[in-house]
């Protein structure tokens, strides 16, 4: 709970690249907060057109399929 509060103030100001995403995500033991910040965080992405990138760190595909659901919503 204490690493994904303070990703996401560490974010909130900032303008991230999918590489930075990636990075962050990967700081995150569970796939499913991976997944929480990956969704959050893509508002605060400069590079919109290759977010689909950030499902790579995933290790199970259903969460892969889940993020890019929701970037076809974006």
């Amino acid at each position: 709970d204490t690493k994904m509060s303070t990703a996401k103030v560490a974010t909130k100001n900032a303008c991230m690249s999918v590489n930075q995403v990636k990075e962050i995500c990967k700081l995150f033991s569970m796939d499913d907060d991976k997944l929480e910040y990956a969704k959050y965080a893509y508002d605060y992405c400069t590079e919109k057109d290759k977010y689909y990138l950030v499902g790579d760190i995933f290790s199970f595909s259903d969460n892969t399929e889940e993020l890019n659901r929701f970037l076809e919503g974006k």
